[in-house]
């Protein structure tokens, strides 16, 4: 079985390339028979204005006979979103990126100093709302990027998450599957790791505990942090009887010390991991 992390950039290039030969109005094989070349259209200030994708001169006249909005024979002119897609470039940045821990740490950095900005009562209340959100956010994040990048990166953690995890235990198939759903297996772990809700604690602690070895321990505080973020993300700071949450400066500088404290010893146990 060929390394996670290449079949899943595998996966990525191929369903952009699939993109590109529906916009051009050709098939995927076609577009792998033309030599193209994908620029950055922009204005002289930097301004970008989209896509041009630029087809050498001596490609197969039947294939480019049928690209859309062919101009001049030579180039099609690409929207500044046609080509993105905002899961996969965050599917890509997980697998590849190995620094979570500072980024969650730039993401926190902030909050002191958000914390300093002398406003009245009522803006402090809303700015404090917006402030639990945005650190439990960066912790989610933070929880989901370091888990399917090291998963991703080994063919080992991969093994361990489909032996442990009761999702695939409960799956069945017959005798003469057995080979599909082999060299199918990246694909649905794929699914599963990009589907899966990274503030459901329930979920996340018993998942790092048997796939990675890491023991969340007593984390009561982050519970009850996720539940808060409910009422401040859906409700603007409100429960479902219309009373104010509690938040303060000193719940949410307590709420980053425990973040900073949670997310340094994954991350030294994570690096223990990757160094044996």
């Amino acid at each position: 079985m060929s390394s996670t992390k290449e079949w899943w950039f595998g996966q990525i290039e191929a369903k952009r390339n699939k993109r590109l030969a529906d916009l051009l109005g050709i098939t995927d094989d076609e577009l792998e028979q033309i030599s193209y070349e994908i620029d950055v259209d922009h204005s002289n200030d930097g301004l970008m204005y989209g896509h041009i994708v630029r087809f050498d001169g001596d490609n197969d006249p039947a294939i480019m006979s049928k690209i859309v909005d062919l101009n001049s024979g030579s180039y099609v002119s690409l929207s500044p979103w046609d080509l993105d897609d905002p899961e996969e470039d965050e599917l890509e940045w997980e697998v590849e990126n190995s620094e979570q821990l500072k980024t969650l740490n730039k993401h926190l950095s902030k909050v002191p100093q958000l914390l300093q900005v002398d406003v009245d009562e009522n803006i402090q209340f809303s700015l404090l709302v917006m402030m639990h959100v945005h650190i439990v956010s960066a912790l989610e994040q933070f929880l989901s990027a370091t888990f399917i990048h090291n998963v991703t990166n080994s063919d080992v953690l991969t093994r361990k998450l489909i032996e442990t995890d009761p999702e695939f235990g409960c799956r069945k198939f017959t005798i003469n599957e057995i080979y599909s759903q082999y060299s199918n297996i990246k694909s649905t772990v794929a699914a599963y790791l990009k589907d899966i809700i990274f503030h459901d604690m329930r979920k996340v602690k018993p998942m790092y505990a048997d796939v990675l070895g890491y023991d969340f321990g007593d984390i009561a505080w982050l519970f009850k942090a996720v539940r808060l973020r409910h009422d401040c993300a859906h409700r603007a700071g409100y429960d479902k009887d219309g009373k104010q949450v509690s938040v303060s400066v000193a719940s949410v500088n307590e709420l980053v010390a425990q973040c900073r404290d949670l997310s340094e010893s994954i991350d030294a146990h994570v690096q223990k991991i990757n160094n044996q």
